[in-house]
């Protein structure tokens, strides 16, 4: 009785069918190559549209904080001409006062 642990030594291969074999093992290497590629290039469109978008938002949002930002220093601008105004006519008034009451004592 033959030991069914004992390796087998492989049947013996014409050239042709192990050029065969050969040719077989490439075309299968080639295929899965050819599948990476599409997936890689799949997956490079995918992240330039992604990149796209994101420049897209970048911009609207930096025009609206350019938006925000001119709006709020307009605000500062008229509530610093409107300080400068008050403290001017206040300045106008303090000196009329003292100009009364100067005249008073007569």
């Amino acid at each position: 009785m033959a030991d069914p642990t004992a390796t087998q030594a492989p049947p013996a291969l014409s050239p042709e069918d192990a050029q065969r074999i050969l040719i077989d093992r490439i075309e299968d290497a080639l295929t899965r190559i050819d599948v990476a590629t599409r997936k890689r290039v799949d997956d490079m469109t995918r992240m330039e549209q992604r990149h796209d978008v994101l420049r897209d938002r970048m911009t609207q949002a930096i025009t609206t904080l350019d938006t925000v930002l001119a709006a709020a220093d307009a605000a500062n601008a008229a509530e610093a001409e409107a300080e400068a105004e008050a403290g001017a006519d206040g300045d106008a008034e303090s000196d009329d006062d003292r100009t009364v009451d100067k005249g008073g004592d007569a």
